[in-house]
């Protein structure tokens, strides 16, 4: 006589009601395949202890937009940053070395109408409240080419 668990467990397959999980890994990595996950550097002097980073992150991919994460390293000194959210996938972030006038050398970063103040020496990233009359000299373009995401300069 068998007892009802080993009849329970004879008559089901070893994966039986794991269907799901098999079929979610398969379906997972298309779900996730059109997403975005890229960062990409400007090194002020040549220096990768000193540069301005911009990492975009997209999370589902039937999203439009991204964030776009700002970090601003001067190391071992600070490092620092922010997130700027809603981001059109298309964007192309400008960066420009701004005029002399500031309380410290800085840059700025030109994202669609909305523009920031990257300070180096303090590592900080401010989103200007209206856009300054000079943005001073363009650096150049984070885009993507050729499927890669990077800073051409001009």
């Amino acid at each position: 006589m068998t007892n009802t668990w080993q009849a329970r467990a004879s008559s089901n397959p070893p994966c039986a009601g794991r269907g799901w999980r098999a079929a979610l890994g398969l379906t997972l990595p298309l779900l996730l395949a059109g997403c975005i996950n890229d960062a990409s550097s400007y090194l002020i002097e040549g220096s990768p202890e000193h540069s301005i980073t911009l990492k975009r992150t997209q999370n589902w991919f039937w999203q439009d937009s991204l964030e776009l994460a700002v970090v601003v390293s001067r190391l071992p000194e600070c490092q620092g940053g922010a997130t700027i959210e809603q981001v059109p996938i298309a964007a192309r972030p400008e960066l420009y070395q701004a005029p002399p006038g500031y309380p410290e050398p800085i840059y700025i970063l030109k994202v669609g109408q909305r523009h920031y103040a990257i300070g180096t020496l303090s590592c900080q990233v401010q989103k200007f409240q209206e856009a300054p009359d000079d943005l001073g000299t363009r650096l150049g373009v984070f885009e993507e080419r050729a499927g890669k995401f990077g800073f051409h300069p001009d």
